[in-house]
This record gives C-alpha cells, structure tokens and sequence, in this order.
C-alpha cells in the first residue's frame, strides 16, 4: 500500500510540474517568439531612419561642393563617406548621377554611372526601393534613394540646375549590414532564457516544497474516497499524521469522521436487518455491497411473505415453498415432511428426487413413528457431516434396492442435510436436502436463507392449517368421522361434474342400522354411539379410498361410489353388508351385539340424470330392502317409484 501511495505521489507531482512547466514554457515561448519579431521590425524601421538621414547627409555635401566651386572634389568626399561607412556596417555606399545632371555638367566619374536595373528605375521613375535580404547567416538591408530638384527648403536646387522642380537628378545606394543587430538580438533572448529557467527550476522547487503535504493529502483524500466507493472502512480514510494545520487539514478531518460516522450507520443497519430476518449474508469487505444485499434479502422476503399471505390454501404455500428451494436456492434432491402431531407421524408433502428408485430419502418408519426422525425428536438440524450415520433413518435401501447393512449404506456416497421447522411452537416441518460432496459449502451458506423463507411461511402455514382443520371438522361428523351432510351439500355438484366429465358411473348407496332404536333404548346411547363407529369403521375398510361415505342422519349413511362399472354398486353393497354382519360389537361384560344393515342401492346417471332424485331412488330401495326382511342390498327399479 505505501509503495503504491508513493509511486502514485510522485505521478501526481509529476502531472502538476508538468501543468505548470509546460504552460510557462509555451508563454516564455510565445514571448521570444514576439520579442524577436518585435526586435526585428525595430531593427528594420531604425534602418530606414538612418538611411534617410545618410541619404539627407550626403546630399547637404553635395551641395556644399556645388555652391562652394569644389564640385570637382567630390570623389575625395565620395572615398572618406565608403570609409567612414565600413565602420557603421554600411556597405557598398555609392552615388549616382541623373541624365539631366550630366547634360548640364558633362559626364561625371564613372563609378557615378548607374549599373543596376533598380538603379535605372529609380533615376526614371523617382521612386524610392528597399529590398530586405535575409539568410540563416545574415541580414541585410538594401536601399536607393532618388534625389529630386526642389526649389523650396534651405537650398534652392533649381539656382544651379537648370531643370523643372522634381526631376531626379541623383541617387544614393547603399546596404546596411544588419546581422550583428540579430546576433545581439539573439544573446539577449539566450541570456533571458537561462535567467528564467534558473527562476523557474527555483520557484518549481519552492512551489513543490510548499505543496508537497498538499500533494500529499490529495491523493490520499483520491484514494480514500476510492475506498468508499468500494465499500472499504476498516481503516481511516485518510492518514491523520502529518496533516496541514489549515482548511485542507479540517477537510481531511471531516472526511476521516463522515466515514466512520458511514461505516457505524451501515453496520447498524447489518445488524438490525440481520436480526429482523434471522441471519447474516455472506460478509465480504465492501460495507456497501453488503448492506445492499441484506436490504434486498429483506425486500425479497417481505415479499415473500406478502405473498403467501394470499395464498387460499397450505397446499399453495408449500408449492412457493418448493420454488423457493428449487429454483430459486438450486436445491436438487429434497423431500419436505410435515408432521401429524395426532398420529405422531410424519408424511411426505412434496419430493424432487433425482436419485434411485422408490419415492423416499429416508426409511419408512418416520411414517409410522415420527419419532424416529432425528431432526423432528431432537428439534436440531441434523447434519451429516457432524459424524458418520448420525440419523440411522436416513436409509437409501429404499432408492437402491439392496439389503446391505446400515454402516455400508451410511455412506459418504450421499450428504444429507435436515431442517425441522416450528410451527406453533413444535416441529411442524421437516425439510430434507441431499447433496454431493462439491455441494457442501454451497449447501451450507443457503442453509439460513432456506430457514428464515420457512420461518416466514410457518405462521401463515398455522393459518392455513386451522382453516383448513375448521372446514374440515364443520364437514365431519365427530362421532363416526365420516363426512355429514354439509359436506354433500357442499361438494355434490363438483362430484357429479366429475362424473359428467369423465362419461362414468355414481354409485350412491343409502345404508341404515336395522333396529338400531333398539339399541338406545335396551344399552344406552353411549353403546348406540359404538355401534356408529363400528358401522362406520366397516364401510370405510370397504370402500376405496376415491369413494365418499357420509353419515347421513341418525343410522342412515349415504355412500358414493366413484367411476364404478354398471352393476358394480350391487358388489360393493354386499361386501359392506358382510362386513358389518361379521364383526359383532362386545359392549360390556358378556353381551355382545350383532348388528345387521339394509342397503339401497341406485347408479347415476342410468337411473336418472338428477344426482338427488338418485339419492331419492336409493332411499327407496332401502325401504324396501327393509320391508323384504332387513339385513340385504336392494337396487332400484322403475317399478319402486310407483
């Protein structure tokens, strides 16, 4: 960390020198590019001004020698001007006579004579020309300057020359060496230059002495709110040693609290969550991630639980149960149980089995005796992995179809994992994971997420199954259990649309004890309520487990008897009626009761298409079963119902 802080100090110190140097160097740039230019051009127009002046010079002398009579001493001036000139770098100095000037004094010295094409332009056309020639080496100004006859100023031109006022009647030619002026030029911006980066590297080097704590501070300030941005507040944000004592420090300082003050909140909010859904995700160390996730694993199960709430039934909650541990915790192999407290048994709700043959994980006898179920006795998980063949009813025999013995069944071949869920403040539940080896972690991180998605539905599940147990038991005649006479009112309709749909038969068998007042008045009701059980124990072993029996009043039942052939209400009648025949009731000491019953028989729709005018034709057979002698099966006829 701190190499990677320095390394990233030093870019950071390399990033500002280099946005405060290169900035400065282009300006220091731009003005010696302006200062060249700026010195040229004064060079240049300081050239012109001496040309003018030598030009104005040469020709005052000239007139000296003209009005003094010495005209002919002009090449002794003429020499003494080249010489003179040498010195001041003005080079090939030279002056040139017009025509007019020559036809009025004969012809001058012949270096007097124009030579060049600008020459001869300047004495025709009395038009100065400059010419600048400039090399990589030197510089160099070049000018002819026409002499015109004036008649106004200090000396009258036209007194000696007998032409017009503005003819040309002369030039002066001459170079100016300009090249020493650029050198000098060049010296001053070289000497400025070193001046100024000297300044610089010092003013660089004082400026970064002054910022480095600055520089400093910045980049930990960058990374630390990197930090934050990750999540990361197990340290201070930013370093509290060497902090400037100013506005930066108290920035630092706040920063450092705002992420504790973060990081105590966020922890809170972990914590409170962990406790209201009963478990803590997965922790990393990302502060921000975590908290959104225990968030998002509240809302998922706040919604959850808002739905199951409008589920109608406890069948419906358990299949969003079954959702929940197979699509959404990818749980492969599972068997949920749920236990019968009244029969102290577990049966199986639902099962995704991918393994084996057969249709359970566990041994059979969890189904009689749910005592023998580990996680429902102990009200603990049961974990495999705790130790070897810890739950001796987790017995695969059933899937492989071998009678090996229990410690080679118990295998590491298979993990199991076993959940019992309260309900009502007993195991209600047991929930059955299995597993491979490479699962096992997996397995055991979702094991609080499954728990607290059961815990969520088990009280909604406790509702179910009390309405589910009110309906039922306003539907059941307590006495004999066997539905009453709500519940046919109830469910007819949906029976005979079954039937309907499905093109079958209904049987409907209307049943009654045969002198069982007798009974009432002879042993009591309370021996007339044992042979209502024992009737009814007899019917229910004689039918299917698809048909319904009612008690319909009094001794009277009505059974329906689903999908049976033509003919077959006949058979079931009569074995009903042995059975009931056959099993004599011993009510106290030495006195036993054989009871008979009369059954009527009636099939719908062959005997008519109206399932209670069936009812009714059956009831009609009863009567007459009993007008017959008691004790027998008697199926409707037409001629019955006259």
């Amino acid at each position: 960390m701190f190499k990677k802080n320095k390394k990233t100090n030093k870019s950071l110190k390399i990033k500002i020198i280099s946005r405060i140097i290169i900035p400065l160097v282009i300006l220091f740039v731009i003005i010696d590019i302006i200062f060249a230019l700026s010195f040229r051009q004064e060079s240049i127009n300081e050239a012109k001004i001496r040309s003018k002046i030598i030009a104005k010079v040469v020709r005052d002398n000239l007139t000296s020698l003209m009005v003094m009579g010495v005209m002919q001493n002009r090449k002794i001036f003429i020499q003494r001007l080249k010489k003179i000139s040498k010195q001041v770098d003005i080079q090939n100095i030279s002056i040139i006579r017009g025509n007019p000037v020559d036809k009025q004094f004969g012809p001058g010295f012949k270096s007097e004579k124009p030579t060049t094409a600008d020459e001869k332009y300047v004495l025709a056309s009395g038009k100065k020309i400059e010419k600048l020639d400039e090399t990589f080496n030197s510089i160099k100004y070049h000018v002819i300057i026409p002499y015109k006859a004036t008649s106004t100023g200090i000396v009258n031109c036209l007194i000696c020359h007998t032409v017009k006022s503005g003819t040309v009647l002369g030039a002066i030619s001459f170079t100016m060496n300009l090249t020493s002026v650029r050198a000098a030029m060049f010296r001053i911006i070289i000497y400025t230059s070193i001046i100024f980066f000297a300044l610089f590297i010092i003013l660089v080097l004082l400026f970064l002495r002054f910022l480095s704590p600055y520089i400093s501070l910045f980049q930990e300030i960058e990374m630390g709110l990197e930090n934050l941005r990750e999540g990361k507040m197990d340290e201070f944000l930013i370093s509290e040693s060497g902090l400037p004592n100013d506005e930066a420090g108290k920035v630092a300082k706040t920063l450092n609290e705002t992420s504790k003050d973060l990081k105590k909140i966020l922890s809170d909010i972990n914590s409170k969550v962990s406790t209201l859904i009963g478990y803590t995700v997965l922790k990393t160390d990302n502060y921000l991630k975590d908290t959104i996730k225990i968030i998002n694993e509240l809302i998922k199960i706040y919604n959850f639980k808002r739905v199951v709430e409008r589920d109608r039934t406890k069948k419906d909650i358990i299949r969003r149960l079954e959702f929940i541990t197979k699509d959404y915790m990818y749980f492969e192999n599972y068997t949920i149980y749920e236990v019968d407290n009244n029969k102290m048994s577990l049966f199986v709700i639902n099962s995704k089995i991918n393994i084996g043959k057969g249709n359970m994980w566990c041994n059979r006898l969890i189904l009689e005796d749910a005592e023998a179920c580990r996680a429902k006795r102990t009200g603990r998980d049961v974990d495999c992995l705790d130790f070897s063949c810890i739950c001796p009813s987790f017995n695969l025999k059933t899937f492989e179809e071998n009678e090996s013995r229990v410690d080679e069944i118990c295998n590491e071949k298979y993990n199991y994992y076993c959940i019992p869920i309260y309900i009502s403040g007993k195991v209600g539940m047991v929930l059955l994971f299995i597993f491979d080896n490479d699962m096992v972690d997996f397995v055991h991180q979702m094991i609080p997420y499954i728990k607290n998605y059961f815990t969520e539905a088990s009280s909604i599940i406790e509702s179910r199954k009390l309405m589910e147990l009110l309906k039922e038991q306003s539907l059941v005649d307590q006495l004999t259990g066997l539905y009453n006479r709500r519940y046919l009112d109830d469910f007819s309709e949906n029976i005979v649309a079954g039937i309907k749909r499905r093109g079958t038969n209904l049987g409907i068998l209307m049943l009654d004890i045969d002198h069982f007042k007798t009974v009432n008045d002879k042993y009591g009701h309370d021996n007339g309520d044992i042979v209502l059980k024992n009737v009814s124990k007899q019917i229910r072993k004689s039918i299917r487990s698809s048909d319904t029996a009612v008690r319909f009043g009094g001794e009277e039942f009505l059974v329906l008897l689903i999908d049976i052939s033509q003919g077959g209400a006949l058979e079931i009648a009569e074995k009903i009626r042995k059975a009931v025949e056959s099993s004599p009731l011993e009510i106290s000491e030495g006195i036993a009761l054989k009871k008979t019953i009369s059954i009527g028989a009636c099939e719908y729709p062959a005997d008519s298409d109206k399932f209670w005018q069936a009812v009714k034709y059956s009831d009609i057979a009863l009567y007459k079963a009993k007008e017959n002698g008691r004790n027998k099966v008697v199926r409707f006829t037409k001629e019955m119902w006259k």
